[in-house]
């Protein structure tokens, strides 16, 4: 008979146990689990890499310079793109410290990091007169929509006085604004604040709602000793007529500016300026054909450019035409605001004299367009379009009637407070708006941006004489500019030279 073992009466230890354990499952594989959970949590709690170029100081940390030094040229030459470097000494921080935790723990602390808009952003400040200031900028709108900022006005002289007035702000993009608004701050003080002529500083007090007590002050304008002139703010003014162009942008055609530049500077006359705003479209060909004109001393182009860091309405086109205003307003007796697809037209033998001292009584009048096709040129196998200028061989007008249409408009800029692209609401006058037989204006919708052949439909000789529809809409034969266009070419060239193709 087979005996049974004896039973162990050994004790139950924890080597027992492992020598179980390991029964159960592989040395190596739990071994190779184990480190890679273990890497997988050193690499999450890991601070980015980001993190340690701060310009927090260690306390066993090299001198700071040092530390600056070798953080840039590591950055240059690594080529990186961090989202938080350095700030130079002196300049404004735009991190924002932490709030000191409250000591009730139901007041509970909202952290604002960065500016979503500005409270305001000045784009000129300029004396209006004797005793009056503009001050002309964008605010954040939603502020002016749901808030009610405000402003005032203090003059610190140099010789140790102060003046202070109530400010008067005007909104004149009328609601077309986007992130940003047009704001223009009028100042007027009881008494001309810089009489002695010593000099000062315009300050303004810009406040977030009706709480005096939250505001961002800032130095608007300063004026040297002797510089204030009183005979800048009255007749006579150093020109009779100013353009104040809005903003320029996108791909624009050099010889349509050249053509509408050589048009205007015939109609207006030795005594007028044209006054340019590049916001990007006045590419190398532009400036060519305008640069003639700027060393003759008959146009100004302003860089406007950085205007793009600010989401207002169009380029900023009201900003623009505002500080226009203001910049020239006491620069010439009339202020024409009007695009460059757009050429003023007298009709009927009028001269341009002649129609204005007859509207001298008003502060504004109005213009009335002559919408003309972008595109439609007459068939007539003797004509060289090629070399013709735009509005020498676009002749078919839109002839609709009883429809409204975009107007623009020319001002007395010394009565005027804020202005917009189609007119002002912020005058001291009256304004005309009956005056299509007086003066009127083309307009070449659609061609400014146009590079190749204008003429890319061609309508039958009998359309002289006919209505002819097309895209459903009527056009007439109009050759009033057509006309004109030797003449503009001779001024040109007497002017300023032989151009010849740009």
């Amino acid at each position: 008979m087979r005996k049974e073992a004896v039973p162990s009466t050994a004790p139950f230890t924890a080597t027992t146990v492992g020598k179980k354990l390991f029964l159960c499952f592989e040395t190596k594989p739990f071994v190779v689990t184990l480190l890679a959970l273990t890497l997988v949590m050193l690499l999450w709690n890991f601070p980015p890499y980001y993190q340690n170029l701060s310009t927090t100081r260690p306390c066993s940390a090299a001198p700071l310079a040092s530390v600056v030094a070798a953080a840039s040229t590591s950055l240059f030459s690594t080529n990186a793109s961090l989202p938080y470097t350095a700030t130079p000494a002196g300049e404004k921080k735009y991190y924002s410290d932490p709030k000191v935790k409250p000591r009730d723990p139901n007041k509970r602390v909202f952290e604002a990091y960065g500016n979503a808009a500005a409270l305001f952003v000045q784009m000129g400040a300029y004396r209006g007169g004797p005793t009056t200031f503009a001050v002309v900028g964008l605010a954040s709108k939603p502020i002016h929509v749901f808030g009610r900022p405000w402003y005032k006005c203090e003059w610190i002289s140099n010789n140790g006085s102060s003046f202070r007035a109530k400010a008067y702000k005007m909104l004149p993009d009328w609601g077309y604004g986007r992130v940003y608004t047009v704001v223009v701050v009028n100042c007027t003080f009881p008494v001309n604040p810089n009489q002695d002529n010593l000099g000062g500083k315009l300050m303004i007090n810009a406040y977030y709602g009706e709480s005096p007590r939250k505001y961002e002050r800032f130095t608007a304008l300063e004026e040297t000793p002797g510089s204030y002139n009183a005979a800048k703010y009255r007749p006579p003014f150093q020109y009779e007529y100013l353009y104040c162009g809005s903003s320029l942008y996108g791909n624009l055609s050099a010889d349509r500016m050249r053509e509408w530049m050589a048009y205007h500077a015939w109609f207006f006359g030795a005594s007028s300026h044209f006054v340019f705003h590049d916001a990007g479209g006045v590419s190398p060909e532009v400036r060519a054909a305008l640069e003639p004109w700027v060393r003759a001393g008959r146009a100004t182009i302003q860089d406007i450019r950085d205007q793009e860091q600010f989401d207002g309405y169009y380029y900023n086109q009201f900003l623009v035409v505002n500080d226009c205003l203001h910049r020239y307003r006491h620069a010439a007796n009339w202020t024409f605001y009007f695009d460059v697809d757009e050429y003023i037209y007298l009709p009927d033998g009028n001269t341009l004299e002649s129609v204005l001292n007859e509207f001298s009584a008003y502060t504004q009048f109005t213009i009335e367009q002559n919408p003309m096709s972008s595109l439609l040129c007459l068939n007539d196998s003797s004509q060289q379009y090629s070399r013709q200028w735009g509005f020498e061989k676009l002749l078919f007008r839109e002839s609709r009637t009883g429809i409204r249409r975009d107007r623009k408009y020319a001002i007395q800029a010394k009565n005027a407070f804020a202005t917009g692209v189609h007119m002002s609401e912020n005058v001291i006058g009256k304004t005309l708006h009956k005056t299509e037989t007086k003066i009127r204006y083309y307009h070449y919708h659609n061609t400014i941006t146009v590079h190749q052949e204008l003429c890319r439909e061609y309508l039958p000789p009998s359309a002289k004489n006919n209505v002819t529809w097309f895209n459903k809409l009527p056009y007439v034969y109009d050759d009033n500019m057509k006309k004109l266009a030797n003449t503009i070419k001779e001024f040109e060239h007497k002017t300023i030279g032989d151009l010849g193709s740009l």
